[in-house]
């Protein structure tokens, strides 16, 4: 697979995470969890494990766009986000569905 296809396919879930996080807010749902979107993410047909979600969201929280609480449960050796949120920058960009760099509506 090209470097090309894979970026895009990056961007595209990205977006489709910020919509998604977004639909909650506005449905006034709780907060998800990283395994809550993981998923969603397998519901939709995405191929990506958990830690690749977790990644995945941990990016988009140093682009600026989501906030949670992280935290590592030694039980399972891993990292736990919780408490997912858009940052007002992710909820600009998600309400103009203005693609950029980093992320791509569909």
């Amino acid at each position: 697979m090209s470097n090309d296809v894979e970026v895009l396919r990056i961007r595209r879930r990205r977006g489709d995470v910020l919509k998604m996080i977004r639909q909650g807010h506005e449905e006034q749902q709780s907060r998800m969890d990283d395994f809550e979107v993981w998923s969603w993410m397998q519901d939709m047909g995405f191929q990506v494990g958990p830690k690749q979600t977790v990644t995945m969201l941990q990016d988009l929280a140093v682009l600026g766009y989501i906030q949670f609480k992280q935290g590592f449960d030694n039980r399972e050796e891993r990292t736990r986000l919780r408490e997912i949120e858009l940052t007002a920058a992710g909820t600009a960009l998600v309400i103009r569905r203005q693609s950029n760099d980093e992320v791509l509506f569909g």
